[in-house]
């Protein structure tokens, strides 16, 4: 096992984390699940997409209302669904009192669409992005991507679901009744003060490893939760929304997880995996069988990334910190699907390393208390006194880091000189060609606009297909949100 700062430091306050999972003792539901409200624009032509940032309160079932920010709602937003072919006439309004950018993750689009920090929209302002839909069929999102505030807003309330549907997706031999065998679960991690509010606090530690808490939250409701489903197919479209933590699924019964599409659409072919690990910003589809069960949990492990940290250190002592995060109930009064598990859902060829063009080598760097850190604080970056950076520069609103160019095949490589890292590209999808220095599990073996780096190289092979100007360039970041604050990000424009 190699001893790095996160080990050490999980290792360290190993007793304290687990104390928490007190909180999960109680494996019974302690409510519903809450079913993301679904506006479904598929076929429509709609004269504008009105979506409305803002303060509200919301009670996560606590019995205390928590301050938060809410999409046309009082936590979170919508599930947006679409249909690539579409153009879609967004209306954003910043009702906030402060700054806010809203980026649409995984969205195939320009860069003066794409939401980045360059286009902040000042409180009181209407943003009125024409996006495009040009990509298949894939769950998308969208969410807070504020320069020095992106952890926070996401944190209280700023994202949402995009779905998009294509003509195979909607003629496609699977669960698509949305609320009844057909669910969206947004995953996340929250802490709470003794009067159960919402808390989020910056200190050094949380600076470093970014935020993590105890509590699972599902669908903005603490977990586990229940739904009454029918018998037969039920499909979960996955969102790890949390700022840092990495999320290990499984099931109660110890059956595999079927997946079958991951962040950039439908895998070649279906994948079963006893433990799906699921990394920040990262997106899969799973069929689950309720035709001979009663009942199935879908259980949620806080997981530190391969074999090492808080399941090793502590698992003898302690036991497993698995928790249950959905409970589904069969109910026979409903219709059920009355597919089977699909053999075959897209045409994937392998990708070819060989057919790229040039390669580029990207270091995330933890820094320290000098010149990163001086760097950091220059630059508008947000990361009280410590600094982060991509090849040892901190993230310059000003600067440009990659120049490339549009339809031209690359190999991004990327490695990490400390800890985990969830690494996002804006504008496009990929195709990993190697994960930790190995070949990805077969569940991230599709398109992907995440991958995740820790010891070894990590490889992609991306194209860029869309164009970003230097006032509008795309982004490439650790998606552990703080450390994006914190000037773990880059800049590239593509023309």
């Amino acid at each position: 096992m190699t001893l790095n700062r996160r080990t050490f430091l999980t290792g360290a306050g190993a007793g304290l984390l687990l104390a928490g999972c007190d909180l999960h003792a109680d494996q019974a539901a302690k409510g519903p699940l809450p079913v993301l409200p679904l506006s479904d624009l598929t076929g429509l032509d709609p004269d504008i997409i009105p979506l409305r940032l803002a303060a509200s309160t919301h009670d996560f079932g606590t019995g205390e209302p928590s301050k938060t920010f809410g999409i046309n709602a009082d936590y979170l937003g919508p599930v947006l669904r679409v249909k690539s072919g579409q153009t879609l006439p967004f209306a954003v309004e910043n009702a906030l009192d402060e700054p806010v950018a809203l980026h649409w993750h995984g969205l195939h689009i320009p860069g003066h669409v794409d939401g980045g920090p360059h286009q902040e929209i000042a409180p009181g302002d209407v943003w009125r992005p024409d996006v495009p839909i040009r990509q298949r069929s894939s769950t998308t999102w969208f969410h807070s991507h504020t320069h020095g505030r992106t952890a926070r807003q996401v944190y209280h309330g700023l994202a949402g679901v995009l779905l998009i549907e294509d003509d195979a997706s909607l003629a496609a031999d699977l669960p698509q009744t949305y609320g009844v065998d057909d669910f969206t679960l947004i995953l996340q991690d929250k802490a709470f003060d003794e009067a159960g509010r919402l808390t989020y606090e910056l200190t050094g530690e949380v600076f470093e490893d970014g935020f993590e808490a105890e509590t699972l939250v599902v669908n903005g409701a603490i977990a586990p939760v229940m739904q009454n489903v029918p018998a037969g197919l039920v499909r979960l479209r996955i969102l790890n929304a949390c700022n840092a933590r990495f999320l290990d699924l499984s099931l109660s019964n110890n059956d595999a997880l079927t997946v079958i599409a991951s962040d950039g659409g439908f895998l070649a072919s279906a994948v079963e995996t006893a433990t799906l690990t699921i990394s920040p910003g990262e997106r899969y589809e799973v069929l689950i069988d309720l035709s001979t069960s009663e009942n199935l949990t879908l259980q949620v492990t806080f997981s530190e990334g391969e074999a090492e940290g808080l399941a090793i250190l502590t698992q003898p002592i302690f036991g497993d910190p698995m928790m249950a995060a959905l409970i589904l109930n069969r109910d026979p009064s409903l219709e059920a699907f009355d597919g089977s598990l699909p053999k075959a859902l897209a045409n994937l060829a392998p990708p070819r390393a060989t057919d790229a063009l040039r390669s580029r080598d990207f270091e995330l760097n933890m820094g320290d208390e000098g010149q990163l850190a001086a760097l950091a604080e220059a630059w508008g970056n947000f990361c009280g006194e410590g600094g982060m950076g991509i090849n040892g520069q901190p993230m310059q609103m000003e600067r440009i880091d990659v120049e490339a160019t549009i339809g031209e095949l690359e190999i991004w490589r990327i490695s990490a000189d400390d800890m985990q890292h969830p690494f996002h590209i804006h504008g496009c999808s990929f195709r990993i060609l190697r994960q930790y220095g190995d070949e990805p599990p077969a569940y991230a073996q599709g398109w992907k606009d995440m991958v995740a780096v820790q010891e070894g190289v990590s490889e992609v092979l991306v194209r860029f297909d869309h164009k970003a100007d230097e006032t509008t360039p795309f982004m490439y970041h650790c998606h552990i949100l703080e450390h994006e604050d914190c000037g773990m990000m880059g800049q590239f424009t593509v023309s």
